[in-house]
C-alpha cells in the first residue's frame, strides 16, 4: 500500500504527531507512522523498511527526543539512500544529533517552534503543494546512492568498469 508521507518520530512527541495526523485526515492526505501494536511480531524493521519505500515523502518531527533517538537517525538515513524527500519539521529548538547531521546538512528545515496548530497547518499546505508538484524546484529530492557490488565491479557492462577504463586509457 502506497502513502504520501511517513513520519519518523519519537513517541514522546505523539501528542503532535497526533495532531499531524488528524489534519492529514482532514486534507485526505494518506500517511504511515510507527505505533507500538504495529509490529508485536518482531518485525518492525521490514514494516518500517516497507513503509518508507511506498511513501513519496519522510516527515521527520524534530525534537530533543527524536534528535536522539538511534531508530529515527535510521529512518532518515534509509529515506535518504532511498532518494526520498525529506522534511525535517522542527518543533523544538534542539540541534540535530550527529547521527542525523550529514544527511540534515543540505535539507530546508521546517522551524514550528514554539509548535502551534497554525504551524502544522501550514505544513499540510507545503506538503499539499510538494504532492501536486508545485513545489519541486523548492524541495530537493535527496540522491539515490547506488553502490557498487565489488565482486562484479569487473564486469564489462559495469559503469564503473568503463569510467575506469576511461580514466587509465586517457593517461
Amino acid at each position: 500500500m502506497t502513502h504520501d508521507v511517513f513520519i519518523s518520530y519519537s513517541s514522546k512527541d505523539k501528542n503532535v504527531v497526533d495532531e499531524i495526523c488528524n489534519l492529514f485526515s482532514i486534507y485526505s492526505i494518506t500517511y504511515w507512522r510507527d505505533t507500538n501494536e504495529v509490529h508485536m511480531g518482531g518485525k518492525f524493521m521490514e514494516d518500517i523498511v516497507d513503509a518508507i519505500n511506498a511513501s513519496s515523502i519522510v516527515l521527520f518531527i524534530s525534537s530533543v527526543d527524536s534528535n536522539h533517538s538511534i531508530y529515527t537517525a535510521k529512518e532518515v538515513a534509509f529515506a535518504f539512500n532511498a532518494g526520498k524527500y525529506i522534511i525535517p519539521y522542527k518543533i523544538d529548538d534542539s540541534s540535530f544529533s550527529k547521527n542525523l547531521q550529514f544527511v540534515m546538512t543540505d535539507l530546508n528545515c521546517i522551524n514550528a517552534t514554539p509548535y502551534s496548530q497554525q504551524k502544522a497547518e501550514l505544513l499540510i499546505h507545503d506538503i499539499l503543494s510538494l504532492l501536486r508538484g508545485e513545489r519541486h524546484k523548492e524541495m530537493h529530492k535527496t540522491h539515490k546512492r547506488e553502490y557498487i557490488d565489488v565482486e562484479k565491479w569487473d564486469e564489462p557492462g559495469n559503469r564503473i568498469w568503463r569510467y575506469l577504463r576511461k580514466i587509465f586509457q586517457d593517461k
